[in-house]
Protein backbone atom coordinates (compact mmCIF):
# COMPACT_ATOMS: atom_id res chain seq x y z
CA UNK A 1 0.00 0.00 0.00
CA UNK A 2 1.29 3.44 -0.86
CA UNK A 3 2.58 5.39 2.12
CA UNK A 4 1.45 8.96 2.67
CA UNK A 5 4.45 10.09 4.71
CA UNK A 6 7.48 11.71 3.12
CA UNK A 7 10.39 9.39 2.47
CA UNK A 8 12.95 12.18 2.75
CA UNK A 9 14.11 11.24 6.30
CA UNK A 10 15.17 7.90 4.84
CA UNK A 11 17.57 9.56 2.40
CA UNK A 12 19.04 11.71 5.15
CA UNK A 13 19.61 8.76 7.46
CA UNK A 14 21.29 6.72 4.74
CA UNK A 15 23.70 9.56 4.15
CA UNK A 16 25.20 9.04 7.58
CA UNK A 17 24.68 5.39 8.55
CA UNK A 18 26.72 2.32 7.71
CA UNK A 19 23.74 0.50 6.22
CA UNK A 20 25.68 -0.19 3.01
CA UNK A 21 27.66 -2.78 4.96
CA UNK A 22 24.56 -4.84 5.59
CA UNK A 23 24.49 -6.36 2.09
CA UNK A 24 24.65 -10.09 2.39
CA UNK A 25 25.47 -11.68 -0.95
CA UNK A 26 28.13 -11.14 -3.62
CA UNK A 27 26.59 -13.50 -6.13
CA UNK A 28 26.28 -12.44 -9.76
CA UNK A 29 22.78 -13.85 -10.00
CA UNK A 30 19.51 -12.52 -8.56
CA UNK A 31 17.98 -14.55 -5.75
CA UNK A 32 14.24 -14.92 -6.02
CA UNK A 33 12.58 -15.37 -2.64
CA UNK A 34 9.07 -16.73 -2.73
CA UNK A 35 8.46 -15.73 0.87
CA UNK A 36 9.77 -12.17 0.58
CA UNK A 37 7.49 -10.00 2.69
CA UNK A 38 5.41 -7.00 1.85
CA UNK A 39 4.84 -3.89 3.95
CA UNK A 40 2.43 -5.61 6.31
CA UNK A 41 4.78 -8.48 7.19
CA UNK A 42 7.70 -6.45 8.52
CA UNK A 43 7.97 -6.32 12.30
CA UNK A 44 10.87 -3.85 12.21
CA UNK A 45 10.04 -0.17 12.45
CA UNK A 46 11.49 2.22 9.89
CA UNK A 47 13.68 3.87 12.53
CA UNK A 48 15.06 0.48 13.59
CA UNK A 49 16.29 -0.09 10.07
CA UNK A 50 17.83 3.33 9.72
CA UNK A 51 19.81 3.49 12.95
CA UNK A 52 21.38 0.06 12.54
CA UNK A 53 25.18 0.21 12.48
CA UNK A 54 25.87 -3.54 12.27
CA UNK A 55 28.35 -4.16 9.46
CA UNK A 56 28.98 -7.63 8.06
CA UNK A 57 32.48 -8.46 6.88
CA UNK A 58 31.35 -9.48 3.39
CA UNK A 59 31.98 -8.09 -0.09
CA UNK A 60 29.56 -5.18 0.38
CA UNK A 61 31.59 -3.83 3.29
CA UNK A 62 35.00 -4.96 2.07
CA UNK A 63 37.50 -2.26 1.20
CA UNK A 64 38.82 -4.53 -1.55
CA UNK A 65 35.43 -4.83 -3.28
CA UNK A 66 35.07 -3.01 -6.58
CA UNK A 67 32.29 -0.47 -7.01
CA UNK A 68 30.32 -2.82 -9.24
CA UNK A 69 30.64 -5.65 -6.71
CA UNK A 70 29.27 -3.38 -4.01
CA UNK A 71 26.43 -2.27 -6.28
CA UNK A 72 25.48 -5.79 -7.34
CA UNK A 73 25.47 -6.89 -3.73
CA UNK A 74 23.20 -3.97 -2.81
CA UNK A 75 20.93 -4.70 -5.78
CA UNK A 76 20.55 -8.34 -4.80
CA UNK A 77 19.77 -7.38 -1.21
CA UNK A 78 17.08 -5.02 -2.49
CA UNK A 79 15.58 -7.72 -4.70
CA UNK A 80 15.44 -10.13 -1.77
CA UNK A 81 13.16 -7.74 0.10
CA UNK A 82 10.55 -7.95 -2.68
CA UNK A 83 7.73 -10.38 -3.32
CA UNK A 84 7.79 -12.43 -6.51
CA UNK A 85 5.27 -10.13 -8.16
CA UNK A 86 7.34 -7.08 -7.22
CA UNK A 87 10.46 -8.74 -8.61
CA UNK A 88 8.71 -9.39 -11.90
CA UNK A 89 7.80 -5.70 -12.08
CA UNK A 90 11.25 -4.35 -11.25
CA UNK A 91 13.28 -6.83 -13.36
CA UNK A 92 12.96 -6.27 -17.12
CA UNK A 93 14.54 -8.14 -20.00
CA UNK A 94 17.99 -7.04 -21.18
CA UNK A 95 16.85 -7.21 -24.79
CA UNK A 96 14.03 -4.69 -24.20
CA UNK A 97 15.40 -1.64 -26.01
CA UNK A 98 12.16 0.26 -25.57
CA UNK A 99 12.42 -0.09 -21.79
CA UNK A 100 16.04 1.05 -21.84
CA UNK A 101 15.06 4.29 -23.55
CA UNK A 102 11.92 4.94 -21.45
CA UNK A 103 12.64 7.87 -19.13
CA UNK A 104 11.38 11.40 -18.77
CA UNK A 105 11.79 14.79 -17.09
CA UNK A 106 8.03 15.10 -16.51
CA UNK A 107 6.42 14.38 -13.13
CA UNK A 108 3.48 12.40 -14.52
CA UNK A 109 5.25 10.31 -17.18
CA UNK A 110 5.17 6.51 -17.41
CA UNK A 111 8.29 4.85 -15.98
CA UNK A 112 9.71 1.37 -15.51
CA UNK A 113 9.81 -0.57 -12.27
CA UNK A 114 8.53 0.08 -8.76
CA UNK A 115 7.62 3.46 -7.30
CA UNK A 116 9.36 4.47 -4.07
CA UNK A 117 6.06 5.39 -2.49
CA UNK A 118 4.76 1.84 -3.01
CA UNK A 119 7.72 0.16 -1.28
CA UNK A 120 7.64 -0.94 2.34
CA UNK A 121 10.25 0.42 4.74
CA UNK A 122 12.72 -2.45 4.25
CA UNK A 123 12.53 -2.32 0.46
CA UNK A 124 12.78 1.45 0.34
CA UNK A 125 15.78 1.41 2.64
CA UNK A 126 17.45 -1.19 0.44
CA UNK A 127 16.63 0.78 -2.71
CA UNK A 128 18.37 3.82 -1.26
CA UNK A 129 21.44 1.67 -0.60
CA UNK A 130 21.43 0.77 -4.30
CA UNK A 131 21.43 4.46 -5.20
CA UNK A 132 24.19 5.19 -2.70
CA UNK A 133 26.32 2.35 -4.08
CA UNK A 134 25.90 3.58 -7.67
CA UNK A 135 26.84 7.18 -6.86
CA UNK A 136 29.75 9.07 -5.39
CA UNK A 137 29.30 11.04 -2.19
CA UNK A 138 28.68 14.22 -4.19
CA UNK A 139 26.30 12.36 -6.45
CA UNK A 140 24.29 11.05 -3.52
CA UNK A 141 24.00 14.57 -2.10
CA UNK A 142 22.64 15.73 -5.48
CA UNK A 143 20.25 12.77 -5.58
CA UNK A 144 18.88 13.53 -2.12
CA UNK A 145 18.58 17.20 -3.00
CA UNK A 146 16.58 16.59 -6.17
CA UNK A 147 14.06 14.45 -4.29
CA UNK A 148 13.90 17.01 -1.49
CA UNK A 149 13.14 19.66 -4.11
CA UNK A 150 10.06 17.73 -5.22
CA UNK A 151 8.82 17.53 -1.63
CA UNK A 152 9.50 21.26 -1.34
CA UNK A 153 7.43 21.92 -4.47
CA UNK A 154 4.70 19.69 -3.13
CA UNK A 155 4.58 21.73 0.07
CA UNK A 156 4.33 24.95 -1.94
CA UNK A 157 1.43 23.49 -3.92
CA UNK A 158 -0.31 22.76 -0.64
CA UNK A 159 -0.01 26.41 0.30
CA UNK A 160 -1.33 27.71 -3.00
CA UNK A 161 1.66 27.18 -5.31
CA UNK A 162 1.35 26.62 -9.05
CA UNK A 163 2.31 23.61 -11.14
CA UNK A 164 -0.56 22.95 -13.55
CA UNK A 165 -2.23 20.54 -11.16
CA UNK A 166 0.72 18.09 -11.16
CA UNK A 167 1.68 16.45 -7.89
CA UNK A 168 5.30 16.70 -6.79
CA UNK A 169 6.66 14.25 -4.21
CA UNK A 170 9.75 12.19 -3.47
CA UNK A 171 7.37 9.21 -3.40
CA UNK A 172 6.96 9.49 -7.17
CA UNK A 173 10.36 8.09 -8.15
CA UNK A 174 11.04 4.64 -9.56
CA UNK A 175 13.70 1.95 -9.60
CA UNK A 176 14.12 -0.76 -12.24
CA UNK A 177 16.73 -3.22 -13.49
CA UNK A 178 17.01 -4.19 -17.14
CA UNK A 179 18.82 -7.50 -17.08
CA UNK A 180 19.88 -9.16 -13.83
CA UNK A 181 22.50 -7.30 -11.79
CA UNK A 182 25.87 -8.94 -12.32
CA UNK A 183 29.56 -8.17 -11.92
CA UNK A 184 30.40 -9.82 -15.23
CA UNK A 185 27.27 -9.68 -17.39
CA UNK A 186 25.19 -6.98 -19.06
CA UNK A 187 22.49 -5.06 -17.21
CA UNK A 188 21.17 -1.59 -16.52
CA UNK A 189 20.04 0.31 -13.43
CA UNK A 190 17.32 2.92 -13.84
CA UNK A 191 16.32 5.34 -11.10
CA UNK A 192 14.10 8.17 -12.17
CA UNK A 193 11.26 10.57 -11.66
CA UNK A 194 10.59 14.24 -12.19
CA UNK A 195 13.90 16.08 -12.68
CA UNK A 196 15.97 12.89 -12.48
CA UNK A 197 16.92 10.04 -14.80
CA UNK A 198 19.79 7.71 -13.99
CA UNK A 199 20.39 5.18 -16.77
CA UNK A 200 23.54 3.27 -15.78
CA UNK A 201 24.51 0.41 -18.09
CA UNK A 202 27.09 -2.20 -17.09
CA UNK A 203 28.81 -4.23 -19.78
CA UNK A 204 30.92 -7.04 -18.34
CA UNK A 205 31.60 -4.97 -15.22
CA UNK A 206 32.30 -1.63 -16.94
CA UNK A 207 29.76 1.11 -16.31
CA UNK A 208 28.36 3.85 -18.56
CA UNK A 209 26.12 6.31 -16.64
CA UNK A 210 24.42 7.83 -19.65
CA UNK A 211 22.08 9.33 -20.61
CA UNK A 212 21.71 11.26 -17.36
CA UNK A 213 19.12 13.97 -16.82
CA UNK A 214 19.15 15.97 -13.60
CA UNK A 215 17.35 19.21 -12.81
CA UNK A 216 16.14 21.19 -9.84
CA UNK A 217 13.43 23.69 -8.98
CA UNK A 218 14.37 25.86 -7.20
CA UNK A 219 17.95 26.17 -8.45
CA UNK A 220 18.91 28.22 -5.39
CA UNK A 221 19.23 26.77 -1.90
CA UNK A 222 16.04 25.93 -0.02
CA UNK A 223 15.15 24.56 3.39
CA UNK A 224 13.02 21.52 4.09
CA UNK A 225 12.53 19.82 7.46
CA UNK A 226 15.30 21.95 8.99
CA UNK A 227 17.84 20.87 6.35
CA UNK A 228 19.23 23.02 3.53
CA UNK A 229 19.62 21.79 -0.05
CA UNK A 230 21.00 23.17 -3.30
CA UNK A 231 21.41 20.08 -5.51
CA UNK A 232 22.64 21.76 -8.70
CA UNK A 233 24.23 24.91 -7.30
CA UNK A 234 27.76 23.56 -7.73
CA UNK A 235 27.04 22.43 -11.27
CA UNK A 236 25.58 25.77 -12.26
CA UNK A 237 28.39 27.68 -10.60
CA UNK A 238 31.01 25.58 -12.37
CA UNK A 239 29.50 26.24 -15.77
CA UNK A 240 29.20 29.98 -15.13
CA UNK A 241 32.82 30.12 -13.88
CA UNK A 242 33.93 28.51 -17.13
CA UNK A 243 32.37 31.32 -19.17
CA UNK A 244 33.28 34.08 -16.72
CA UNK A 245 36.94 33.21 -17.31
CA UNK A 246 36.69 33.97 -21.04
CA UNK A 247 37.83 37.23 -22.51
CA UNK A 248 35.17 39.39 -24.18
CA UNK A 249 36.38 38.18 -27.57
CA UNK A 250 36.27 34.52 -26.49
CA UNK A 251 32.82 34.95 -24.97
CA UNK A 252 31.55 36.45 -28.23
CA UNK A 253 33.10 33.58 -30.19
CA UNK A 254 31.38 31.07 -27.91
CA UNK A 255 27.95 32.64 -28.48
CA UNK A 256 25.46 30.57 -30.50
CA UNK A 257 24.20 33.42 -32.62
CA UNK A 258 20.58 33.08 -33.72
CA UNK A 259 19.94 29.99 -31.55
CA UNK A 260 17.41 29.93 -28.70
CA UNK A 261 16.98 27.13 -26.18
CA UNK A 262 14.02 26.97 -23.84
CA UNK A 263 15.09 23.46 -22.79
CA UNK A 264 17.92 21.00 -23.33
CA UNK A 265 18.46 19.93 -26.93
CA UNK A 266 19.15 16.25 -26.32
CA UNK A 267 16.27 15.43 -24.00
CA UNK A 268 14.40 12.19 -23.20
CA UNK A 269 14.34 9.42 -25.78
CA UNK A 270 10.73 8.52 -24.90
CA UNK A 271 11.02 4.78 -25.43
CA UNK A 272 12.26 5.17 -29.00
CA UNK A 273 14.59 2.15 -28.76
CA UNK A 274 17.00 4.22 -30.85
CA UNK A 275 20.22 6.07 -30.14
CA UNK A 276 19.94 9.79 -30.93
CA UNK A 277 21.47 10.89 -34.22
CA UNK A 278 20.81 14.63 -34.17
CA UNK A 279 23.81 15.96 -32.26
CA UNK A 280 25.25 19.07 -33.89
CA UNK A 281 27.85 18.16 -36.50
CA UNK A 282 30.24 20.00 -38.78
CA UNK A 283 29.84 23.77 -38.65
CA UNK A 284 26.90 23.38 -36.25
CA UNK A 285 29.43 22.51 -33.55
CA UNK A 286 30.03 26.16 -32.86
CA UNK A 287 31.76 27.71 -29.88
CA UNK A 288 35.30 28.02 -28.56
CA UNK A 289 37.70 25.08 -28.73
CA UNK A 290 38.85 24.18 -25.24
CA UNK A 291 42.31 23.26 -26.46
CA UNK A 292 42.86 26.86 -27.53
CA UNK A 293 42.15 28.22 -24.05
CA UNK A 294 44.74 28.89 -21.37
CA UNK A 295 45.65 26.24 -18.82
CA UNK A 296 43.62 27.97 -16.11
CA UNK A 297 40.60 28.21 -18.40
CA UNK A 298 40.93 24.53 -19.34
CA UNK A 299 41.04 23.67 -15.63
CA UNK A 300 37.65 25.31 -15.19
CA UNK A 301 36.23 23.31 -18.10
CA UNK A 302 37.54 20.10 -16.55
CA UNK A 303 36.03 21.10 -13.21
CA UNK A 304 32.63 21.60 -14.85
CA UNK A 305 32.84 18.20 -16.52
CA UNK A 306 33.64 16.57 -13.19
CA UNK A 307 30.49 18.04 -11.65
CA UNK A 308 28.42 15.68 -13.80
CA UNK A 309 30.64 12.69 -14.44
CA UNK A 310 31.94 12.71 -10.87
CA UNK A 311 28.45 12.05 -9.51
CA UNK A 312 29.02 8.34 -10.14
CA UNK A 313 31.09 5.73 -8.35
CA UNK A 314 34.81 6.01 -8.99
CA UNK A 315 35.20 2.88 -11.12
CA UNK A 316 32.65 4.40 -13.52
CA UNK A 317 33.61 8.07 -13.34
CA UNK A 318 37.40 8.00 -13.40
CA UNK A 319 38.01 6.39 -16.82
CA UNK A 320 35.34 8.60 -18.37
CA UNK A 321 36.77 11.82 -16.95
CA UNK A 322 40.18 10.75 -18.26
CA UNK A 323 38.72 10.09 -21.71
CA UNK A 324 36.72 13.33 -21.86
CA UNK A 325 39.62 15.53 -20.69
CA UNK A 326 42.52 14.02 -22.63
CA UNK A 327 44.50 16.34 -24.91
CA UNK A 328 43.01 14.60 -27.91
CA UNK A 329 39.45 15.04 -26.61
CA UNK A 330 39.92 18.68 -25.62
CA UNK A 331 41.28 19.44 -29.09
CA UNK A 332 37.78 18.59 -30.36
CA UNK A 333 35.68 19.94 -27.47
CA UNK A 334 33.71 23.18 -27.73
CA UNK A 335 32.10 25.31 -25.07
CA UNK A 336 29.18 27.45 -26.21
CA UNK A 337 26.28 29.44 -24.84
CA UNK A 338 23.04 31.06 -25.95
CA UNK A 339 20.54 33.53 -24.58
CA UNK A 340 20.58 37.29 -24.27
CA UNK A 341 23.93 38.46 -25.60
CA UNK A 342 23.54 41.80 -23.84
CA UNK A 343 22.83 40.10 -20.50
CA UNK A 344 25.66 37.63 -20.93
CA UNK A 345 25.76 34.24 -19.22
CA UNK A 346 23.18 34.99 -16.53
CA UNK A 347 21.41 31.97 -15.08
CA UNK A 348 18.68 34.19 -13.63
CA UNK A 349 17.57 35.07 -17.17
CA UNK A 350 15.25 32.58 -18.85
CA UNK A 351 16.60 30.82 -21.97
CA UNK A 352 20.22 31.22 -20.89
CA UNK A 353 21.88 28.05 -22.17
CA UNK A 354 25.37 26.54 -21.67
CA UNK A 355 27.02 23.58 -23.40
CA UNK A 356 30.14 21.41 -23.45
CA UNK A 357 30.33 19.50 -26.74
CA UNK A 358 33.16 17.00 -27.14
CA UNK A 359 33.86 14.12 -29.54
CA UNK A 360 31.99 11.89 -27.05
CA UNK A 361 30.91 14.13 -24.18
CA UNK A 362 27.72 16.17 -24.22
CA UNK A 363 26.73 18.35 -21.24
CA UNK A 364 24.09 21.07 -21.48
CA UNK A 365 22.31 23.34 -19.04
CA UNK A 366 19.09 25.21 -19.85
CA UNK A 367 17.62 27.89 -17.59
CA UNK A 368 13.83 27.72 -17.63
CA UNK A 369 11.16 29.84 -16.00
CA UNK A 370 9.80 28.27 -12.85
CA UNK A 371 6.80 25.94 -13.05
CA UNK A 372 5.75 26.10 -9.40
CA UNK A 373 7.94 29.01 -8.28
CA UNK A 374 7.09 31.93 -10.53
CA UNK A 375 9.62 34.64 -11.22
CA UNK A 376 12.64 32.37 -10.77
CA UNK A 377 14.54 30.29 -13.29
CA UNK A 378 15.52 26.68 -12.65
CA UNK A 379 18.01 24.28 -14.23
CA UNK A 380 17.45 21.43 -16.67
CA UNK A 381 20.66 19.55 -17.46
CA UNK A 382 21.72 16.65 -19.64
CA UNK A 383 24.86 14.52 -19.67
CA UNK A 384 25.28 12.10 -22.56
CA UNK A 385 28.01 10.16 -24.32
CA UNK A 386 27.60 10.21 -28.09
CA UNK A 387 29.12 6.75 -28.51
CA UNK A 388 28.18 4.97 -25.27
CA UNK A 389 24.65 6.02 -24.32
CA UNK A 390 22.95 2.89 -22.92
CA UNK A 391 26.35 1.22 -23.27
CA UNK A 392 25.75 1.40 -27.03
CA UNK A 393 23.69 -1.73 -26.42
CA UNK A 394 20.31 -1.02 -28.02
Amino acid sequence: MKRSLSILPLFLALSTTLYLGACSDSSDSTTSSSDAGDSSSSSESESDVLISTDVDTDVCASESASDVETLVCAANDFLETLSESEQSTVLLDWSDSEAKTTWSNLPNASRNGLMFGDLDADSLSAAMVVAKAALSDQGYVDFVGVLAADDYLGNLQGSGGGGNGLQYSSDNYYIAFIGEPSTSGNWMLQIGGHHLAYNITYLYGEGYPVPNHIAAEPKASFELSSSTYAPLADEGDAMVAMFDALSSAELAAAYLNGETYSDVLMGPDNGSAQLPTDYPTGTDRAGVLVYELSDSQQTLVKAAISQWVGDYAGDVAEPLIEAYTSEEALADTYIAWAGSQSAGVDVDVANTYMRIDGPRLWIEVACQNGVVISGQTHYHTMYRDKTMDYGNSL
